[in-house]
């Protein structure tokens, strides 16, 4: 037993060792903030605690933190709620914490209302923005009852209404778009697109702000490129992996911006804080 722990503890020590590398030559290459994004957690909360505690470790720390939905695997449940905001406490310490709604959060009266509750989401609907520095943020609701898989009705002209927005004013540089359902799975779901995510790819590629859009649902890693827009699937928060697609592994995603307003960074960074995607984009 002490000739298995040894190692294990060994290759601890120099994952730990290698987390304090990354984050120091973060600051040394001039990095100026970033935004970290994952999905679903479900109820994973022995891998999402550690998630959580890797993000609030990051020097410097992030500005905002996405999730890109099923915090729960049961829709309504109050008790997994109270265990995702238990687990997410690194994290709501140190930033705010926004939601795109999954179809395992429920989109009935009552998982709505609880949804709103501890999601702290205030607005009229499930779909919103945020803004951070000269970055815009959509978050889209891909569960509206009786237009789910899709983006569609009302949340199609608002969505439509804000990248002209966005590309118009100029102190918006990056546009980032957040949504549960990627529109082109490559996973376990593979097939599974959004009921217009052809449409939807055409609009995303008239707005060249546009940087990324990320989506969960499928628990994996995934960039997928279309035309030249990127989609990344980061649905490696805790819920039980899809293997035999690539990117089997649990995770979170974290965007680095720097001095340099053009060059962006992404990396997927594991329980053990070990860096395992890593790219520019």
């Amino acid at each position: 037993m002490i000739n298995k722990i040894i190692p294990f503890i060994a290759g601890l020590l120099f994952t730990l060792q290698s987390c304090s590398k990354w984050e120091n030559e973060s600051v040394s290459k001039g990095e100026t903030w970033s935004f970290v994004v994952f999905s679903d957690p479900q109820d994973g909360y022995g891998i999402y605690s550690l998630l959580a505690e890797n993000i609030s470790r990051i020097n410097p720390i992030p500005k905002v933190a996405i999730c890109c939905g099923d915090i729960m695997a049961n829709s309504a449940n109050e008790v997994e709620w109270l265990n995702f905001i238990k687990c997410s406490r690194p994290i709501l310490d140190n930033m705010p914490l926004l939601i795109a709604r999954g179809n395992h959060d429920g989109n009935d009266p009552a998982s709505e209302t609880i949804l709103r509750q501890y999601g702290q989401i205030t607005g009229k609907n499930f779909y919103y923005t945020y803004r951070e520095n000269d970055a815009f943020f959509i978050i889209l609701d891909t569960e509206i009852k009786g237009e789910e898989q899709a983006i569609l009705g009302d949340e199609l002209k608002w969505l439509k209404y804000q990248l002209d927005s966005a590309t118009v004013e100029s102190s918006i540089v990056h546009i980032f778009l957040f949504m549960h359902r990627p529109l082109y799975p490559q996973g376990l779901h593979k097939g599974e697109n959004l009921h217009n995510a052809d449409s939807l790819h055409q609009i995303f590629l008239r707005h060249k702000k546009i940087r990324a859009i990320f989506a969960g649902h499928d628990h994996m890693y995934n960039k997928y490129i279309k035309e030249g827009e990127i989609y990344i699937t980061t649905g490696g928060a805790g819920g039980v992996l899809y293997s035999g697609y690539g990117g089997d592994y649990h995770h979170f995603t974290k965007v680095s911006f720097f001095r340099d307003t053009l060059q962006i960074n992404i990396k997927t960074i594991g329980i053990f804080n070990e860096v395992v995607e890593d790219f520019n984009i």
